[in-house]
């Protein structure tokens, strides 16, 4: 058991994801008893078991389903003649969880804006980086809930965070100059969502500036821009709430 769950956090801590796949109750004749564990991974290899067989090469593929689908649930296996997984009969519930890196929100401006997102990110379960150029924002007196402060020009600080699919980048800086460079560089990131603060005229200047330097107008399809959720915010609060919001569902789709 120790070892699962040592195999468990050394994945999440590699970034990947994995679904542990238990018996939570059985009926009948059934291969392994109650809290037999097993763990499956994105290319269907195992650890641990669940009884091995039929029921077993069931469970993989489910499990993978789970990992694509970013989802948990609760299955009843059959055991009997019908289902050709063996003719003693008895039943079998499986509870396959998807387990995953939690979620990084990488706030591109120290502000306003940035300052009260960063309090309802961590409140949503994300794990926050603070990024700016000014040594005056970027600190950990400001920000000391943040799991990581850094100060340094925008595209410095973006070559030092590892961007993947479970990495959020919001865009908020102080100077649409700033704003230019910091998407510039997400763009070139895996990150499942990247959103941008802005007027329309300002985005479409910003956009325009990077198809001029080769960023193809594809890639700039899918930028939140502007940012938010449209409530009619006005003040700081109110549109990094509307950025939340937006986060969440995103997340949820």
């Amino acid at each position: 058991m120790e070892s699962l769950f040592n195999k468990i956090l050394a994945t999440i801590k590699d970034n990947s994801a994995c679904a542990l796949a238990t018996v939570v109750a059985s009926r009948g004749s059934a291969p392994r008893k109650i809290g037999a564990k097993m763990i499956v991974f994105g290319d269907g290899s195992i650890q641990g078991t669940i009884g091995g067989g039929g029921l077993e090469k069931l469970v993989i593929v489910d499990a993978q389903k789970a990992l694509r689908q970013k989802s948990s649930f609760l299955k009843e296996y059959p055991l009997d003649k019908k289902s050709g997984l063996q003719i003693c009969g008895g039943k079998v519930s499986i509870f396959i969880e998807t387990l995953a890196p939690k979620k990084r929100l990488v706030i591109a401006g120290a502000g306003h804006i940035g300052l009260a997102l960063s309090f309802l990110a961590k409140l949503l379960g994300f794990d926050v980086v603070i990024v700016d150029n000014r040594r005056a924002f970027a600190n950990k007196e400001r920000f000391p809930h943040a799991d990581k402060v850094i100060c340094d020009g925008y595209a410095k600080a973006f070559k030092r965070i590892p961007a993947d699919e479970n990495t959020y980048i919001v865009i908020v800086t102080h100077g649409h100059a700033f704003d230019t460079e910091c998407l510039e560089a997400a763009l070139h990131t895996r990150a499942g969502y990247i959103g941008m603060i802005g007027s329309t005229i300002k985005i479409k200047h910003v956009y325009g500036v990077l198809m001029k330097k080769g960023i193809k107008k594809s890639a700039l399809k899918k930028v939140h821009a502007p940012i938010g959720l449209e409530i009619g915010a006005e003040t700081p609060e109110e549109i990094a709430i509307a950025i939340a919001a937006q986060l969440v569902e995103t997340l949820r789709k």
